[in-house]
């Protein structure tokens, strides 16, 4: 197995496995948007190898690509192959780059479109900030969301799209790759303790105590938003930020093993700590938790898993169009339960601002916690650090709004998870924003080439 990184400056961003050619389109997008300059090409064996041996035909099979990365007109001749050691260059023969110049430009129609669903995919908080505003403004218009079981078969859609980009080698890899062994459990931890946690001390301190007479909220309305906010806080990590990782300069690859882990984990871990968390404040089954987690979480992601590993290339070609598929489904989602419950929101001068100032501390807390403990108490790598506050702090909020439906909950206990999504799409992207421009020192765990 080869794991593909590609380097900007002084940072490298690393992709283990076969890398689709759309991936490499978005970090060519990025580049020329987000000033991620002179990329190349590192291939690193898991096995020792000496230097120069390797064929590029070998690593053209294994990398699942034929073509050199091009960035601002410049292709670079060289590849380089690090050992147990030191690192080594491979030279490209002229003949051959000839060979992937005329590979590389066979599709031009094929590069453009996964260029625009790149580009539409990154504007995710664009879409997921206006359904919400539209469903709020206009509600009719969206309404039709919230018809039947709608909704939980977009996030299964979604699930399955999630599926489609794991392999069993993602999960082997936690015991195998030794940055990992206490990465991904560190990063877990975080997910299933620092967001329940919170949203319970928020829940408690800013929704229920809001119910009384003087400020229009009643009980009921504060418990529906209480159990709304905890769902929200148990969910797994939000597809989107493994986007977010790549964008923030973080590992994308220990991103993409925490989100399928605690995706996969919630199926035991969310219905064990709402029915913890919420104790006797609400009413909660159990039972109707794990059959929702499991029928539009744990399902999904395992037949989107047996799609991949029986017909890779069909799934190679689906998962081009699964991202931003997956942003505009729940974007509608988000849409969709905000119409729902517009009318009380517009009616209410308390309700609104007490909701988004729990949500947003929920994700704030999130975010800078996800990042202080890996970095301070544990002494992990910057990019490590980055990536596992990024899972933390971008939770899978469109989950919390299907459990809440499946439990058979109050329409305004969905309300939380959509304003969460909202809420984390935007603060992701500042945090983002913000890391990009703050190259992290590069060191033996931030390139991985351990």
């Amino acid at each position: 197995m080869l794991r593909l990184s590609v380097s900007s400056g002084e940072r490298i961003l690393p992709f283990r496995g076969a890398v689709p050619v759309s991936v490499l389109l978005l970090l060519v997008l990025l580049a020329r948007c987000d000033r991620l300059a002179d990329a190349y090409v590192v291939v690193t064996p898991s096995t020792p190898t000496r230097g120069g041996t390797l064929s590029w035909e070998s690593i053209a099979e294994q990398v699942s690509r034929t073509s050199v990365v091009s960035i601002r007109g410049q292709r670079r001749r060289s590849i380089q192959v690090h050992t147990s050691r030191v690192p080594t260059t491979i030279h490209l023969s002229e003949g051959l780059q000839q060979d992937e110049e005329k590979t590389s430009s066979s599709s031009p129609l094929t590069t453009k479109l996964d260029q625009i669903l790149s580009r539409l995919t990154s504007w995710f908080p664009f879409w997921v900030l206006s359904f919400a505003l539209t469903g709020l403004s206009k509600p009719t218009l969206l309404q039709w969301v919230n018809q039947g079981q709608l909704i939980s078969l977009m996030l299964a859609s979604v699930m399955v799209g999630t599926g489609l980009t794991l392999e069993k080698k993602d999960f082997t890899d936690i015991l195998t790759v030794p940055s990992n062994v206490v990465s991904v459990p560190l990063g877990v931890a975080c997910q299933f303790l620092i967001m329940p946690l919170t949203a319970s001390l928020l829940g408690r301190t800013i929704l229920l105590a809001s119910a009384g007479s003087g400020t229009g909220v009643t009980l009921a309305t504060a418990k529906s938003l209480f159990l709304g906010l905890i769902l929200v806080g148990c969910s797994p990590g939000g597809t989107a930020s493994n986007l977010v990782s790549l964008i923030a300069r973080a590992d994308v690859a220990l991103s993409v093993i925490l989100t399928a882990c605690s995706t996969i984990l919630a199926s035991v871990a969310t219905p064990l700590l709402v029915k913890t968390l919420v104790g006797s404040t609400v009413a909660v089954s159990g039972k109707a938790l794990v059959v929702a987690t499991a029928r539009v979480v744990l399902l999904p992601v395992l037949l989107g898993m047996v799609i991949q590993s029986r017909a890779p290339k069909l799934s190679q070609q689906v998962s081009r169009f699964t991202p931003f598929g997956s942003v505009l489904l729940i974007a509608f989602i988000c849409g969709g339960v905000v119409s729902e419950n517009a009318a009380l929101l517009l009616s209410s001068r308390t309700l609104l601002p007490r909701l988004l100032a729990a949500v947003g501390g929920l994700h704030t807390v999130g975010f800078a916690m996800g990042y202080l403990i890996p970095r301070r108490v544990f002494q992990r790598g910057e990019t490590t650090s980055r990536t596992i506050s990024i899972e933390t702090g971008m939770q899978n909020s469109a989950l919390a709004v299907v459990l809440a439906r499946s439990m058979g909950a109050p329409a305004l206990a969905s309300l939380p998870g959509a304003l969460s999504a909202t809420m984390h799409s935007c603060l992701g992207s500042l945090l983002a924003a913000y890391w990009l421009m703050q190259p992290p020192p590069v060191s033996e765990e931030d390139t991985n080439l351990d």
